[in-house]
């Protein structure tokens, strides 16, 4: 089918540390009826953040070296996939009439981004290949403004907005590549994130890897020959976790503390409020997620205005009030000893926020800030 490009809309990025609530902002968004919501594209085509240079590569792209980005089957993500621990975020269809699958390996495209848009993903995947075959040499960015135009043609969208879970490490990228970017950030109290974190496939999975990676040396999922690795510094735990061994039952068993995912919201809000300090006012909302479940109307309505006024849609903003509930776990029902290590590890991130003058306005969060004291 062929779809002819609008005028070209302001690129918009929802972005967080993950685990904040922006997957709730990007299901919102997707009912929108201008707005085209872009659903964990970049988390899937840099394989959970680990290949940033196989979705942004430097210089001039053919259409078919763009194509292969969007189809790459990655490896991190395939494997989750393959023994049935990928996370619920992955919403490609995996029954017998499903195109893709474990034995084929599911490109990155189709993981969640196409099926977050269309019931018939494999079909629109065909779309697009026929679509892409035609673009111009161009660079990364300018293939993927072309992209996001002839979508929002094909499904009559009018603006469109990329959220990919944990994409606040790509903030400095995507504004090189986006200058005129508007940006939503999610914010969301750390404790809650890294606890969410903590009992998250994904984020697991990239901890593990993480810490194969700085005992190895190196990425073991990069790696062509494990063979030449020297695996007898990997603790035993880790070993059941390398690629050629994955053990679903053992990955499930695999402790990882909310503190270390403290530390490292902690670590992602230094970089992230420093990569974001540099972005126009007018061009960043800063939505905290303790607000949205307090105040929902008056949030939901703020971030279409901030979209683009001419979005506005009262009925739009009436069902995604309906839509929004209340979390299920809480980082304050931790034991003593936990909640005081995830507390401290976390301190870091709340203190760079409030450097930068940063607080929900919802006033049973205030909380939020007794990281900061002492």
């Amino acid at each position: 089918m062929t779809a002819t490009p609008r005028p070209r809309p302001e690129p918009v990025f929802v972005t967080g540390t993950g685990r904040c609530g922006s997957t709730l902002v990007s299901d919102l968004l997707r009912d929108h009826p201008a707005v085209l919501s872009l659903s964990e594209l970049f988390l899937h085509l840099t394989d959970t953040y680990r290949l940033p240079s196989a979705a942004f590569p430097e210089g001039k792209l053919t259409a078919a070296e763009f194509q292969e980005i969007l189809a790459a089957r990655h490896r991190v993500n395939n494997l989750l996939i393959e023994h049935r621990v990928a996370p619920k975020e992955t919403l490609y269809p995996l029954t017998g009439e499903a195109r893709f699958g474990p034995a084929t390996g599911v490109p990155a495209i189709l993981m969640t981004t196409l099926p977050h848009l269309s019931d018939d993903p494999d079909a629109l995947f065909d779309e697009i290949t026929e679509a892409v075959a035609g673009f111009p040499d161009a660079s990364a960015a300018d293939h993927y403004t072309r992209l996001f135009g002839w979508l929002c043609a094909r499904l009559d969208k009018r603006i469109w907005a990329e959220r990919s879970g944990g994409s606040l490490i790509l903030a400095t990228r995507y504004q090189e590549m986006f200058p005129d970017a508007k940006f939503v950030h999610v914010l969301r109290d750390g404790r809650d994130c890294a606890l969410s974190m903590s009992r998250h496939h994904g984020f697991r999975m990239a901890a593990v890897v993480m810490a194969m990676g700085f005992t190895l040396g190196e990425d073991p999922y990069a790696a062509e020959d494990l063979s030449r690795l020297d695996l007898d510094f990997l603790p035993e735990e880790l070993h059941s976790l390398l690629p050629d061994r994955f053990d679903p039952a053992a990955f499930r068993r695999y402790d990882i503390p909310a503190s270390l995912f403290g530390a490292y919201w902690a670590d992602e809000m230094e970089r992230g409020m420093q990569a974001l300090s540099s972005v126009p006012e007018d061009r960043i909302l800063h939505l905290w997620y303790e607000d949205l479940l307090a105040e929902p109307a008056e949030c939901v309505g703020q971030l279409i205005d901030f979209i683009g006024p001419q979005y506005a849609d009262p009925a739009w903003v009436e069902r995604s009030v309906a839509r929004i509930g209340t979390p299920t776990v809480s980082w304050s029902d931790l034991p003593d000893g936990e909640r005081e290590e995830l507390d401290d590890a976390c301190r870091r991130g709340f203190e760079t926020l409030a450097r930068h003058g940063f607080a929900p306005r919802a006033r049973h969060a205030s909380a939020l800030h007794t990281s900061t004291a002492g």
